[in-house]
């Protein structure tokens, strides 16, 4: 899961915190330290994938427990959060790049790279087997900057409508539409999809669900940005609006999320299990209102910069390179580790359309273990990000711009 997660435009410090490389992008301390978050509990969820041993789903209620839960659980801030800040960085870009059709032209080779990358790169990550892939994350974001970089030169009045009608009216159609299946794996619900060339793969992120949290980012930053900077209040407020959406939504039973009853010793657990594939009004009403809470914190502490903060910022200004290095780290590792202690290894080359996610006996570490390997993890990024940002800062490139 993964990027802007992977920002309009990368930032170029030489002692300006708003100054970029980017076409005209902007970035901010508190945005950077959001995006560290992000990135770095996308790490978490990556961890558990390929190192637990637990043989169910830990978001399924009548199998898991607190622990395994809340791993899974708030790890689901990711992937709002890499679309909506992206679109929040679109913006920012726009504040000081005069030329409009040069920032499009920019988003949508971004766009377009980052497409290739999930087809070329990151399905090989995952899998360790040439040729397998799916539509990851990565895919759908390069899909949202390429709708982003055509709908930001319509005329303004008609953004605010588009994203309402993505964010509310595409999850209540979405059983009525007929279109062919493959298309609509893609573009709306996921599932799998028949492609030229490409065969059967499967689509874990449709495309225009998630492009709605982007349009959703870009159109609410003159909000809660000011001169390029979040307005804590502002930020605080609406994910106090946002979340009391989410609890009328979900008492009311409307918006989608799970189908299980809220009722039982698991309750709150039932209640707070949203459908994320695709995502649910629910789903992206509370994960926007948490980011948008914690981005409001971190906006209003003046120690922003301090050192405190200093590894979810350096991972925060890298984002592409974290996800990119984390996930060979992480299935490198996990092999590694497995030869060492007699595990069984068939289970880390991924195969077929979909992958079989669960471990076989004899197979990883209980969650203290997957913790502590996530840890371990995070310790081996740092310096890794620590080192590329300083590169980017000094060799200010197309190329690195798109990393």
């Amino acid at each position: 899961m993964p990027g802007d997660a992977i920002d309009a435009g990368n930032a170029m410090r030489n002692g300006d915190t708003n100054r970029t490389d980017g076409p005209g992008a902007f970035r901010n301390p508190s945005l950077d330290i959001a995006r560290g978050l992000i990135v770095a509990l996308m790490a978490l969820d990556h961890v558990r994938i390929f190192f637990t041993s637990a043989q169910f789903d830990p978001v399924d209620v009548g199998a898991t427990d607190w622990g395994y839960f809340l791993t899974r659980w708030v790890t689901h801030l990711c992937a709002p959060g890499f679309f909506f800040i992206a679109g929040a960085g679109v913006y920012l870009s726009e504040r000081s790049n005069p030329d409009r059709y040069a920032l499009s032209r920019f988003l949508a080779l971004r766009g377009v790279w980052l497409i290739v990358a999930e087809i070329a790169v990151f399905g090989f990550a995952w899998s360790f087997r040439p040729g397998w892939m799916w539509f990851g994350v990565i895919w759908a974001l390069g899909g949202s900057f390429l709708l982003l970089a055509a709908a930001r030169l319509l005329p303004k009045w008609l953004l605010l409508p588009t994203t309402l009608a993505l964010l509310l009216l595409l999850p209540a159609v979405q059983g009525a539409i007929r279109v062919p299946d493959s298309f609509g794996a893609l573009f709306f619900h996921g599932g799998v999809a028949d492609l030229p060339l490409l065969g059967a793969r499967a689509v874990l992120y449709p495309l225009l669900p998630w492009a709605a949290l982007m349009f959703a980012g870009y159109a609410s930053a003159p909000y809660w940005l000011r001169a390029g900077e979040p307005v804590p209040a502002r930020l605080i407020v609406a994910g106090l609006w946002l979340i009391s959406i989410f609890v009328a939504l979900r008492v009311f039973g409307i918006g989608g999320g799970s189908a299980e009853p809220h009722a039982g010793s698991k309750m709150l657990m039932s209640f707070l299990n949203v459908r994320k594939y695709p995502p649910s009004l629910q789903f992206s009403s509370l994960t926007i209102g948490l980011l948008a809470l914690f981005c409001g914190w971190a906006a209003s502490r003046s120690s922003a910069g301090s050192r405190a903060w200093a590894p979810l910022r350096d991972f925060g200004r890298v984002p592409f390179f974290f996800y990119a290095i984390h996930l060979f780290l992480i299935h490198g590792s996990a092999l590694a580790v497995a030869a060492v202690l007699g595990w069984p290894t068939d289970y880390l080359f991924w195969q077929g359309v979909w992958p079989h996610l669960q471990p076989p006996n004899g197979y990883g570490f209980g969650l203290a273990g997957v913790l502590i390997a996530w840890l371990a993890v995070l310790a081996l990024l740092w310096p890794m990000c620590v080192w590329f940002g300083a590169i980017k800062r000094k060799h200010p490139s197309l190329l690195l711009r798109l990393l």
